[in-house]
């Protein structure tokens, strides 16, 4: 035991009380603190040589010990020991003011303001994006407080841990808005503001201040290291977790510009890992700021042109939506408009959970060709479908009305892509303006869309636009729904029957929502018995309704959305002659006349191609159980679609996971070559959506388009989506629609087994007459006419010059690949732009079931037509 000299004893009692002082303890925990520092004073002391500890042996312990300690120059001791402040008396900060202001009070406040506000999130990007980056950042002024309130109660190693965890914190976000300090200094000098984008750099200068503080005064600065490492680990590990997936996606989009072999890469990288956020959000970004990533992995990306775009100066930023786009479809194997649009800025706590700098949403697809990204605030209201179906005629025609809510601020264009009946065409189309039905115009693809891209894109008026955008398919678009009003449109679709059956129309993809009482209304009549069937659901029977049956349903929105939904003739008559009027005739040709003309379809040796998207996951179960149990072995070839051409067996089918959205374009291509060469004769296609185009179109085109063998690919839609390969591929002629799958293991077999023998398919033969043929019996309606200018205008095999199918379909009031129609507000309008709208008694409607007028008016009719028939047998 060494033997302490009375100055060091004395010198040991006033550094412990001025170290409890400086500590902020007192009371108890003060008097435990004096114990345990004068213990361990005590065992160093017994650690140097020599018998006796004198002032200057102390002062070496002290200044080993406490890394902030100051030895008194000159030191003169003090007579008295200094007395213990009263246990009850709070503790005195020992941080000066501006700690308290720029690590506790302002980081507090304008963290509780962008978290009521969200002005950051809609200015720059969300600093507070999810609730979990919120008790982040606010256990950085936490910490502060407690490390200026002296941390009580705390350890070495917690003091360690707490500011290793709030140095990482702060400095993060201090380096995220250190683009904005220049904005930010000047904002503040000469207009008093500014300080919430200056705010975090100063929390994390002042943080750092005072750990630093802190770390001086550890009186175990071992425990203190290894805590603060462990801190920072722990944050790093915490912010991996939370931003490290999208930085991942972030840096993978931005390696996919560079070239091909990047893109491919980056692809393959993704596919195993991505953040389905991130990659979302990036379909929507586009280059102007207003319109930017606001995520915190896209400020680390964008945010250090900021300055440059504050001042509107030259910028380097590259967004590229449309190559995130495909990326998506590639990555996920769902069409990235499928998903609802994501927030760009996080609804604040004021005014009801909106943001009260509001959130810019930027079409930039107005009046373009596609259906482009999902718009917020813009929902279908109301669904309505009234068709008839005629069995003699083996015609159906149906109106689809639809009417378009739109609650954001700002006007909005709806676009849709509608799938029609097979062999179908658009053959009306209504606007409701002021209340009133407006009826279309029918001309040219090319003077449709000029009207309309003049009316709504520049005058911003009241027009609606349906044009052709694949097999069977148009895209509808009206604009504007106005900002916290209505759009009501209605079109009506001519088809002909297929094998007893009439599909309804549905969407395959859409810009806008669906309301949440959002019905679809399906009303139906024929003049013979028929059912209504739907995916998964009991066909509904039709009731005696007058002459002829009709049925009422109300379908869930995924009915009009997705299902397939058809009518079924119950007891359709064999095909027969049958003959109209034909209104848009010359004299001499006014009646026309349709003849069954059946067709022998010789065996074939088909080739399926089966698209690898992770789409097809759910239709693999029976695609499995219709090749292995209903088909026999050596009645077809496959090919798997999966980004290249791969021939497999079925057991290596069983074996494959479908997965991504795979390019089905070099299986085609494969596929085509086969059909060319005589390997095989028929191409069964089934796929799901395939929402990224054609890279090299023209390839392929040229393939299907040239020789003497002419291949026919039919498309067999297992799930429902858009289709751009078969957009590409409609002018080639050489698609045809496969089976709609109801149950789709037995549809699918049937049709496999169908195309496999020896089978007839029914065509027509057309011829017009000058004189009504009334030995063929009573006429049917108008829309035979209508049909026929379809096949005249649509058939490779039509004799009707390419040059005089625009305006044959226009004079037939027909949507076709090579017209349109469109509605402008004002006949002015349509005079400007050379149109001529359908009068509204010219427009084909529903009919009666039939009314006893119009069955009267028939009889009438032939009757007439018999008698002058009689007169001129008579007078010969």
């Amino acid at each position: 035991m060494k033997t302490w000299t009375n100055q060091a004893e004395q010198r040991l009692t006033e550094y412990l009380d001025e170290r409890i002082r400086r500590e902020g303890f007192f009371g108890e925990d003060g008097d435990e603190l004096k114990d345990d520092l004068r213990s361990h004073i005590h065992e160093e002391a017994e650690k140097l040589p020599g018998e006796n500890i004198g002032l200057m042996q102390l002062e070496g312990i002290l200044s080993n010990l406490d890394a902030g300690y100051r030895p008194p120059t000159p030191y003169k001791p003090t007579p008295t020991p200094a007395k213990a402040p009263d246990s009850n008396q709070p503790p005195k900060p020992w941080q000066p003011w501006g700690a308290w202001v720029w690590g506790v009070i302002l980081p507090i406040a304008i963290s509780l303001f962008e978290l009521a506000a969200a002005f950051c999130g809609g200015v720059f990007f969300d600093p507070l994006a999810t609730w979990w980056h919120t008790p982040m950042v606010f256990s950085v002024p936490a910490i502060n407080w407690w490390l200026l309130k002296g941390a009580p109660r705390g350890s070495e190693r917690w003091k360690g841990v707490a500011t290793g965890f709030a140095v990482f914190v702060s400095i993060f976000y201090a380096l995220l808005f250190v683009p904005l300090l220049p904005a930010s200094a000047i904002a503040l000098i000469f207009f008093g503001m500014g300080l919430l984008s200056l705010m975090p750099v100063m929390a994390g200068i002042t943080t750092c201040r005072i750990s630093r503080a802190v770390r001086g005064a550890s009186g175990d600065p071992s425990a203190y290291r290894r805590g603060r490492l462990a801190g920072i680990g722990i944050a790093l590990v915490a912010f991996t977790l939370l931003e490290g997936p999208a930085l991942w996606t972030r840096a993978n989009l931005i390696t996919a510009k560079e070239g091909d072999k990047e893109k491919k890469e980056a692809l393959q990288r993704l596919r195993s890992f991505h953040s389905p956020r991130t990659l979302l959000l990036a379909c929507y970004e586009s280059r102007w700021r207003s319109a930017g990533p606001t995520d915190i992995s896209g400020w680390i990306a964008r945010g250090w042109n900021a300055p440059a775009e504050l001042f509107d100066l030259e910028t380097r930023w590259d967004a590229n939506p449309e190559l995130a786009q495909e990326l998506y479809f590639r990555v996920t194997g769902e069409p990235f408009n499928s998903q609802k649009p994501p927030r760009f800025v996080r609804p604040g706590t004021l005014n009801r959970g909106q943001n009260p700098f509001g959130e810019v949403d930027f079409d930039a697809h107005l009046g373009g060709d596609q259906v482009a990204i999902r718009v917020k605030d813009l929902d279908m209201a109301q669904s309505r479908f009234d068709g008839h179906i005629d069995a003699r005629s083996q015609l159906g025609y149906g109106e689809w009305t639809m009417v378009f809510k739109n609650s954001g601020l700002v006007a909005k264009e709806a676009r849709c892509q509608v799938l029609m009946p097979r062999g179908g065409r658009v053959s009306r189309l209504t606007l409701w303006v002021n209340g009133e039905p407006r009826e279309a115009a029918f001309n040219t693809v090319e003077k449709v869309k000029a009207a309309y891209k003049s009316v709504a894109v520049v005058q911003r008026r009241d027009p609606v636009l349906v044009t052709m955008s694949g097999p069977d398919t148009i895209l509808v678009q009206c604009f504007p729904v106005p900002q916290q009003g209505e759009m009501k449109i209605r079109f009506g679709i001519t088809a002909p029957l297929d094998q007893g059956q009439w599909e309804l129309p549905r969407i395959l993809e859409r810009n806008f929502g669906t309301s949440d009482s959002l019905e679809h209304s399906v009303w139906l009549q024929a003049d013979s018995s028929f059912n209504l069937a739907s995916n998964g659901i009991e066909p509904r029977n039709s009731v005696a309704d007058g002459p002829g049956f009709s049925l009422a349903a109300s379908l869930k929105p995924d009915g009009a959305m997705s299902g397939v939904t058809a009518v079924r003739i119950t007891d359709l008559p064999p095909p027969a002659a049958v003959w109209c009027e034909d209104k848009f005739a010359a004299a001499y040709e006014r009646y026309l006349i349709r003849e069954p003309k059946p067709t022998r379809m010789p065996p074939a040796k088909v080739l399926l191609v089966i698209d690898g998207s992770a789409s097809m996951a759910k239709a693999k179960p029976w695609i499995i159980e219709s090749l292995k149990n209903d088909l026999p072995a050596d009645a077809f070839r496959i090919l798997l679609a999966d980004d290249k051409a791969t021939p497999v067996k079925l057991a290596e089918l069983e074996n494959h996971d479908f997965k991504g959205g795979r390019d089905n374009e070099p299986a085609l291509r494969e596929a085509v070559r086969m059909a060319k060469s005589g390997e095989v004769d028929e191409i069964v296609w089934l796929h799901g959506p395939q929402a990224a185009g054609l890279s090299q179109p023209e390839a392929l085109l040229q393939l299907i388009e040239r020789g003497t063998r002419q291949p026919v690919i039919h498309t067999v839609m297992a799930e429902n989506g858009p289709n751009r390969l078969a957009e590409a591929l409609q002018p080639s002629g050489a698609l045809r629609r496969g089976p709609a799958l109801f149950d789709p293991r037995k549809d699918f077999s049937a049709f496999m087994g169908l195309l496999r023998l020896d089978h007839e398919q029914m065509t027509w033969h057309w011829k017009r007459s000058p004189q009504a043929p009334t030995e063929i019996g009573i006429p049917v309606w108008d829309h035979l006419a209508r049909h026929w200018a379809i096949e005249a205008v649509e058939s490779k095999l039509s004799l009707l010059p390419e040059t005089d199918k625009p305006a044959t379909a226009a004079k037939y009031q027909l949507v076709t690949s090579v017209s349109g129609a469109v509605v402008l507000e004002t006949m002015e309008q349509f005079k400007q732009h050379g149109l001529e709208p359908v009068s509204a008694t010219d427009a084909p409607q529903i009919p009666g079931v039939p009314e006893p007028s119009s069955a009267l008016l028939v009889m009438i009719s032939v009757m007439t037509g018999v008698m002058r028939r009689r007169r001129q047998h008579a007078a010969a």
